[in-house]
């Protein structure tokens, strides 16, 4: 369901009427909703999947009862909550106004004076939180509303009773790095309430300048700065020092405690009061309104965050406070977009949305379809399925034919007059390899012809050509008619892009070392196979693709494990190069961005500006390539559920889970990157691949808000363990 539209699928929680939907997330649903004495309420429902998930329940009830011993002015109340009935709910008090990162993204750093009024809240926030003997663990800017009577700490997902034994896993990192104390990325188990002190310091160096005393392009930096360096104090006003500092050192025993801060802040505050004007006061109760009235509904969203402290340092859902679903966030500070109108839904004329089931003999569970939109239909191939067409308006399977389940995918070529797939039929060995080869007719299916090619090696397909290596030779065929076109002795074989990437227009060759190494690419004609060009490249490199643009993309050691790109120009021989903080995996290129994953952080690189776009963490642990479209990239996760990142900055734009019936994988390892299948976007309307052969057919939602600038609280350390 789309954030922002007050719909809402709920009537009753409870004995509470529940009025509109305030926004949705990866764990559940928010809604307003009032008591039936008229008071308003934010509830937080949490998903059913979730809710049947082992152990589920006792953490959310652990969330519950954790926010339920506090009791004080700064800090939102727990009114009700039910944890064993069908549907999970806690109810919160309904706060109005925004968190801090809304405001410090809608208007920049604060004054002195409003960071002193502050800080005090937050004081006396964290003073009754310790001493309901918890320690609250995730204190950032997204978790702070600004209320009209002063500050409240909210959101108590990941928060643990002094001294009791750790809920998380051991290795397990909890919080949002920049907000985070040493022995929170040290000794996660340790951490305790001089934690939520250096948390206090951090997010009063935000709200007075703008950054964190620790902010770094990568997450990586983020967490030595935090460990090893000195707080980047620049732009802090001199008369907030002697509260910052104390909170930021590396020795949590040498942190004062809340009390203490409460003391100084206190006896600042009374020199400081004269100073203030009448009319001074009045101007900034003034903004103060208008900020509430226009980000009423983010506030009320961030009251009751989406967050459970069962994900590995996750940053609880909006960071920042936005309205959007807290499934992503960026990891460093960026200029505000500007905010442009959202255009109406692109949608094909006549089509709504369905789900279907791609049936075959084998049925493999575990295997995704490979699809693509091409000549006004949806045609998808996979192990088991050699090519099935489909209409992209209702899903109905117009025709499909069977294939082996073994070996990849088979390939899919489509001309208008033929539809060419071809299968690889040997043992993987090389001595015993072929493909078989079909052709059928585009609109009924009807065979057209068979034939095997023995043996042949590798095979791809360019420009309504199919081209296989063989016997240190590459030889060329017409791919409706399978007539011979070539072949040349060559000593080059033929490199395969990635799996799933769209078809091309040029034949790309590689030489191999004794060691099967690639040492050298190149591109041969189509008409004869000649060599057009070729250029050395590393031993110690994997090739990844070779664009059209005749640029050589190379991961250093391996995409599986990449810690470094080179894009290289095959006519000049230039460089463009990025350094990862740590090893990552590759999956996949647009244009010059580069999409990598690592412990469920999708992070974009700009390779010809040599730099980190953006970081987002996620829920999820695999993800297919992505699929680009407008100002969206879209991911096909493990569990099969779509996710769409803004892809200038990497926010959280939706996320759709896939139909019922599919693989769950969330008790066991993930299936791995190559099994996964990017969705297929046309305009607004996505066909997304699922488990057990299915596709579903959904229009993106609406984010109701144009992406905006995050607030740089977010891009965890991907060096946790899961």
């Amino acid at each position: 369901m789309a954030e922002g539209t007050g719909e809402t699928r709920l009537t009753m929680l409870g004995h509470y009427q529940v009025a509109e939907l305030l926004g949705a997330g990866g764990m559940g649903e928010v809604y307003l909703a009032h008591s039936p004495s008229g008071r308003a309420v934010a509830v937080k429902v949490i998903r059913e999947d979730l809710a049947a998930k082992p152990g589920f329940r006792e953490r959310f009830a652990r969330e519950v009862q954790a926010a339920r011993q506090v009791s004080g002015a700064f800090t939102a109340p727990v009114l009700d909550a039910d944890t064993t009935g069908p549907t999970p709910w806690m109810a919160t008090q309904y706060v109005e106004g925004p968190t801090l990162a809304d405001v410090v993204n809608a208007r920049g750093a604060l004054p002195a004076d409003e960071v002193w009024r502050l800080a005090s809240g937050l004081c006396e926030a964290l003073r009754d939180i310790h001493r309901a003997g918890l320690v609250h663990r995730d204190l950032k800017p997204g978790n702070i509303l600004l209320a009209e009577d002063g500050p409240r700490v909210i959101d108590f997902g990941i928060s643990r009773v002094v001294d009791a034994t750790a809920l998380t896993q051991s290795g397990q990192i909890l919080g949002t790095p920049l907000f985070m104390a040493p022995e929170q990325f040290r000794t996660p188990r340790d951490a305790g309430p001089p934690a939520d002190v250096f948390a206090l310091g951090s997010v009063l160096v935000y709200a007075a300048t703008g950054h964190g005393p620790f902010d770094a392009d990568t997450p990586y930096a983020i967490a030595w700065n935090a460990v090893h360096e000195d707080p980047d104090l620049t732009g802090l006003p001199e008369s907030l020092h002697p509260v910052v500092e104390p909170c930021l050192r590396k020795d949590p025993a040498e942190r004062p405690a809340p009390e203490t801060l409460l003391t100084l802040l206190s006896s600042r505050r009374e020199r400081r009061t004269h100073r203030t004007s009448a009319r001074e006061a009045e101007l900034a109760r003034t903004r103060r309104v208008r900020l509430r009235r226009g980000a009423l509904a983010a506030g009320a969203l961030a009251c009751a965050a989406l967050a459970v402290g069962i994900w590995t340092w996750w940053p609880n859902g909006g960071g920042d406070g936005s309205s959007r679903k807290p499934l992503a966030t960026s990891g460093a500070a960026r200029p505000t977009p500007t905010p442009t109108p959202t255009p109406a839904p692109v949608r094909l004329p006549g089509w709504k949305p369905w789900t279907k089931q791609v049936r075959t003999a084998m049925d493999p569970p575990d295997r995704m379809l490979h699809c693509r939109y091409q000549y006004s239909a949806l045609w998808c191939t996979g192990n088991g399925v050699l090519a099935a067409r489909l209409d992209p308006l209702t899903g109905e399977v117009l025709w499909q034919r069977e294939g082996p389940d073994r070996g990849p995918a088979p390939l899919l070529e489509l001309t208008r007059s033929a539809t060419f797939a071809a299968a690889y039929d040997g043992d993987g060995t090389g001595t015993n390899s072929s493909h078989k080869i079909w052709t059928f007719d585009p609109a009924t299916g009807d065979p057209l012809l068979e034939r095997v090619l023995p043996g042949t090696e590798t095979c791809g397909t360019a420009d309504h050509t199919l081209f296989c290596t063989h016997d240190g030779k590459i030889s060329a065929w017409d791919a409706g008619s399978m007539t011979p076109m070539w072949t040349a002795a060559s000593g080059w074989e033929l490199f395969l892009p990635p799996a799933g990437s769209p078809p091309g227009s040029r034949v790309h060759v590689v030489r191999r070392d004794p060691d099967q190494r690639v040492i050298e690419v190149g591109e041969i004609t189509q008409g004869d196979g000649t060599l057009l060009w070729n250029r050395r490249v590393s031993p110690d490199t994997d090739v990844v693709t070779i664009s059209e643009k005749g640029y050589v993309y190379a991961a250093s050691p391996a995409r599986q494990d990449m810690t470094g790109l080179t894009r290289t120009d095959r006519r000049t021989g230039a460089e463009k190069s990025v350094e990862l903080g740590a090893p990552e995996e590759l999956l996949g290129i647009e244009g010059d961005v580069f999409y990598t994953h690592r412990g469920g952080v999708i992070s974009a690189y700009d390779i010809a500006a040599e730099r980190l776009l953006w970081s987002s963490p996620t829920l999820h642990e695999g993800f297919s390539a992505p699929a680009v479209a407008g100002d969206r990239v879209h991911f096909t996760a493990e569990d099969g559920s779509v996710i769409a990142l803004n892809r200038h900055d990497g926010v959280a734009l939706w996320e759709r889970r896939p139909p019922k019936g599919t693989i769950d994988f969330s008790q066991s390892d993930p299936p791995p990157t190559s099994q996964l299948r990017a969705p297929v976007i046309m305009g607004d309307v996505i066909i997304a691949p699922a488990y057990d052969s299915r596709i579903h057919s959904f229009l993106a939602p609406d984010p109701a808000t144009p992406p905006r600038a995050k607030a740089p609280t977010t891009a965890p350390p991907t060096t946790a363990t899961r």
